[in-house]
C-alpha cells in the first residue's frame, strides 16, 4: 500500500544512497564534519530586506539564484541564515554516504531534507501532524512523557489510531501490523528513554516498507554520531538537539530529517503555519556546541561503561540498564546498529523506591559531582526519576508494563571523572540504605520536562 504520493520515489532513493552495510560514519571524518568552515554571525533579526520586488516574490516560490535555502532570508518565522547553517551541518552528520553517492551518481534533485525547530517535541509533533490524517494508525514503542501525551491527545481529538506495542519485539510489531491496516507510521526510540532497550531499526524499516508505513526513529539519545537510522531502514529521523548536540543545556532545540518532497512542501507548510520557530541564538548555540560532539559523546560513554560496570557489582543494586553490558537483552544491536552503548544508564534498587529518593537526593545537594535534574547529553551528569518526573503523564498500567516502576533511576553520564563519580555513588548508596526519616514520597514530586 502506497500512501503518500512520493512513497516510490523515497523508496527508489533510499535504496539507491541511503541503506548502507556500513553502519556509521567513520569517526575521523565524522569529526572533521562537525568542525566544519566555522560559524556564520548570528542573523539576530526577524525581518529581511529584499532586493527588489521580483527577488521578494521568487523567495516565497522558493527560488535562490545564490543557491541558498530561500525561504531563510524572508522572515525568520520561515527560516534564517543562522538556522539554515545548523540545518546543513545535522543533514552531513547523518547523510554524508547520502551526499558521496549522489555526487558521484551526478544526481541533482535533493534527496534528504533538513529542518530545525524550536524544540524535540515540536519536531515531533510537526512531523505527525504533516503525516498523520483522521483514521490512520500509528504504532509506537516506549517512548519519552510528551511524546505518549501528544499521542494520546490525537487519538482522543483527532481520531488517529495509537497503538503501543513493545518494539524490541518484532513479531509483536508485525501482528500489530496486520491487525490494524490504516497503520501509517511506526514511531520508535532505540535506545528507549528511559529503559534503554533497544529495537532493530533494520527489522521495522523491513516491516514499515512490506505495510507501505514509515519509520521514524528519535535519535535524540545517540545523535548521528552513535547511531545513523537512514542506513538502517528509516524514513524520517527526529531529535532533540537540547542534548548531547547542545550538550551544555544552555538552549532548546529539535531536528528533523526526511524525504526532501515531503519535507519541502507539507512539512515546510506544516512548520510555516504553526510557527514552532527556533530563535537564531539558541541556533548558534548549537551550531557551536555541535563542533565538539564525538569528543564529549566519547568521553562520556568511557565513563558510563566504567559506572554501569561499577553499579552492576554493586550489593544493592539490583538492576542495571545499559546497551553496553552484556546482559543487556539487546546488546547484540551494540555494534551493528550503535557505534557504542551510549552514555545513558537506568537502573533499580534493592528495596525499591524509598533507597531511590534518598540517592537522588543526594545528589541534589551542592557538594556532589552531579544535578538532580531532568534532560540528559550535559558535561553534568543528570539524574532523575522517571515514573515521577519524565514519564509521569504515562498512565500508571502502561508505565509499570514498560518496565517504569517506582524505583527505576535514570542516569545521564557527563563528563566528570570516572572515579569521582564512583566514589559518590559509594557515599550516595551508603547514605540511601542508613535509616533516618525520608521526606516527601516519590510520588509527590513535581513533574518536569527532559
Amino acid at each position: 500500500m502506497k500512501r503518500f504520493e512520493w512513497s516510490e520515489w523515497w523508496e527508489e532513493r533510499k535504496q539507491k544512497y541511503l541503506i548502507s552495510d556500513e553502519p556509521f560514519l567513520d569517526r575521523d571524518r565524522f569529526a572533521s564534519l562537525c568542525v566544519g568552515t566555522g560559524l556564520p554571525d548570528i542573523q539576530q533579526r526577524s525581518t529581511f530586506r529584499f532586493r527588489n520586488v521580483r527577488d521578494g516574490a521568487e523567495r516565497f516560490i522558493g527560488r535562490s539564484k545564490s543557491g541558498e535555502k530561500p525561504f531563510a532570508r524572508i522572515y525568520t518565522r520561515l527560516g534564517n541564515p543562522t538556522t539554515e547553517y545548523l540545518e546543513r551541518v545535522l543533514f552531513q552528520l547523518d547523510c554524508q554516504h547520502l551526499i558521496d553517492a549522489a555526487l558521484a551518481a551526478d544526481e541533482r534533485e535533493p534527496t534528504v531534507g533538513s529542518m530545525v525547530l524550536a524544540s524535540g517535541m515540536a519536531a515531533i509533533s510537526t512531523t505527525l501532524l504533516s503525516l498523520l490524517e483522521s483514521g490512520d494508525g500509528i504504532i509506537a514503542g516506549n517512548v519519552y512523557g510528551c511524546t505518549d501525551s501528544l499521542l494520546r491527545t490525537l487519538s482522543r481529538k483527532f481520531d488517529i489510531n495509537t497503538y503501543f506495542v513493545d518494539t524490541t519485539d518484532s513479531a509483536a510489531v508485525a501482528e500489530a501490523l496486520r491487525l490494524h491496516p490504516e497503520v501509517a507510521v511506526i514511531f520508535i526510540e532505540s535506545p528507549d528513554n528511559p529503559t534503554l532497550a533497544m529495537s532493530d531499526i533494520r527489522v521495522l524499516g523491513g516491516l514499515a516498507r512490506q505495510h507501505g508505513a514509515l519509520l521514524v526513529v528519535d535519535n535524540t539519545f545517540c545523535t548521528a554520531y552513535l547511531q545513523q537510522p537512514f542506513r538502517l531502514g528509516a524514513d524520517f529521523v527526529v531529535q532533540s538537539t537540547t542534548k548531547y548536540i547542545n550538550g551544555h543545556s544552555t538552549s532548546i532545540g529539535g531536528n528533523v530529517l526526511g524525504p526532501f518532497r515531503f519535507m519541502s512542501a507539507e512539512f515546510f507548510t506544516m512548520a510555516k503555519d504553526l510557527g514552532p520557530t527556533p530563535s537564531p541564538m539558541d541556533s548558534w548555540l548549537n551550531g557551536l556546541s555541535v563542533q565538539t560532539l564525538p569528543q564529549r559523546i566519547d568521553a562520556a560513554v568511557e565513563n558510563a561503561v566504567d559506572i554501569a560496570a561499577f553499579l552492576s557489582h554493586h550489593p544493592r543494586v539490583e538492576r542495571v540498564y545499559y546497551p553496553g553490558l552484556p546482559s543487556h537483552p539487546q546488546h547484540h544491536l551494540v555494534g551493528p546498529q550503535m557505534r557504542n552503548g551510549g552514555a545513558m544508564i537506568a537502573f533499580e534498587l534493592e528495596g525499591g523506591a524509598r533507597p531511590a529518593e534518598r540517592l537522588m537526593n543526594y545528589f541534589a545537594r551542592h557538594d556532589t559531582p552531579m544535578e538532580l535534574a531532568v534532560s540528559l547529553g550535559c558535561v553534568i551528569s543528570y539524574i532523575e526519576h522517571p515514573a515521577s518526573m519524565t514519564h509521569h503523564v504515562v498512565p500508571v498500567a502502561d508505565r509499570l508494563a514498560r518496565g517504569i516502576t517506582d524505583g527505576l533511576v535514570r542516569l545521564s553520564v557527563g563528563l566528570e571523572g570516572a572515579s569521582i563519580l564512583r566514589t559518590a555513588f559509594e557515599e550516595g548508596l551508603t547514605e540511601a540504605y542508613r535509616e533516618k526519616r525520608v521526606g516527601k514520597n516519590v510520588g509527590a514530586l513535581a513533574p518536569a520536562g527532559g
